[in-house]
């Protein structure tokens, strides 16, 4: 069991990144309020409802990103995860991307998605004509995503300075945690990365999800199969990666990397799905094709990285190199199994190891 216990600096990071993402969660909702409202003074053809659908989809995305940063930001605290704040200011520099995306997509809500729509305002004195209610709410919405562009942007250099302090600290937690031998240390750093990547994998792939939602309104097809689907599997995938990283579970590992190669495939097939133009027919990808070709290729490649630093730690595993399992236990397990496997043998040399240590002093 890891305890949670951490420095004033430590603290400090948390209660910011919390206070930030709380502070941009409810600027995103006076957005999303406006959204509504804006929409709810027309009468939209399905090709605008499915804009207004993705629209908000992406407000969602970038809410689920901040609540997300927050996760990252304990989990890294809890475990001194060193390469897992890295990742936190990474992925703290692309949500600007999804604050970038919600300006572009409501650029394309007020002149694409209104298009033979029917003007239908609840007051016609405060709304006399199409083009004045869509002044009146650019006029209103764009300050706000400004705003929050914005607060990203300077956000992440602090995070950053935040996030350097933190790495010296913990550092050295890791190194008295795990010893200063090379061999385990490169494991501990393979296995770290991975455990950091599946988290970021889920998170994409939630993304990806997410954005399926309106394919019937939009056109991406007719049925809802392939998002439930992508749901359920990526759930029960990232679940059993997790799961076989935390617990070093070698064959279990295996399992996910030949799961994750097929998942790779189907993510080349989907891409060159929606890179093909449909010239001459309704292009249902014509409005939300880059910002599902930003998701698809960013989640592609992170599980390219994934399936590579899951081959390496498979093959730590199958050397008997366990970190995990054996530097953060206490004592030898009664339940570790098979007690001539390699995996017992590191506990046991560990344990005694650390009694040995504990007597000399």
């Amino acid at each position: 069991m890891v305890s949670f216990t951490t420095s004033l600096l430590g603290k400090f990071t948390l209660a910011s990144i919390v206070i930030y993402c709380i502070t941009l969660t409810l600027l995103e909702t006076l957005v999303i309020m406006f959204h509504l409202e804006f929409v709810s003074k027309f009468i939209l053809t399905q090709n605008g409802n499915g804009i207004s659908e993705s629209d908000l989809i992406y407000h969602a995305i970038f809410i689920t990103s901040l609540v997300f940063q927050v996760i990252l930001c304990l989990d890294a605290l809890i475990h001194k995860n060193i390469i897992q704040l890295k990742a936190l200011i990474a992925f703290n520099i692309l949500s600007l991307a999804y604050a970038a995306v919600q300006i572009y997509q409501h650029i394309i809500l007020e002149e694409e998605g209104t298009n033979e729509a029917i003007f239908s305002p609840d007051d016609e004195t405060k709304f006399p004509t199409p083009e004045f209610t869509k002044n009146y709410f650019i006029k209103k919405m764009r300050p706000i995503e400004y705003i929050i562009a914005g607060l990203v942007s300077g956000y992440s250099i602090f995070l950053g300075y935040l996030s350097y302090k933190l790495m010296g600290e913990f550092g050295w937690e890791n190194y008295k945690l795990y010893s200063g031998d090379l061999q385990i240390r490169n494991a501990l750093v393979s296995l770290t990365l991975l455990h950091t990547l599946i988290k970021l994998d889920a998170f994409f792939i939630l993304s990806y999800a997410l954005q399926l939602l309106p394919s019937k309104s939009i056109g991406y097809s007719d049925s809802i199969f392939e998002t439930v689907s992508i749901f359920i599997g990526g759930f029960i995938i990232m679940s059993m990666a997790w799961y076989s990283v935390s617990k070093e579970m070698k064959y279990l590992l295996l399992f996910v990397i030949n799961l994750s190669i097929f998942s790779s495939i189907y993510m080349v097939y989907r891409i060159v799905k929606i890179l093909i133009s449909r010239s001459g027919e309704m292009d249902p990808y014509k409005f939300t094709r880059k910002l599902l070709l930003f998701t698809l290729i960013t989640t592609f490649v992170l599980v390219c990285v994934t399936i590579y630093y899951a081959i390496i730690s498979f093959k730590n595993m199958n050397r008997g190199v366990y970190v995990f399992t054996a530097y953060q236990s206490s004592a030898i397990p009664q339940d570790v199994g098979d007690r001539t496997s390699k995996r017992f043998s590191k506990i046991a040399e560990v344990t005694v190891a650390r009694r040995s240590s504990i007597n000399l002093d």
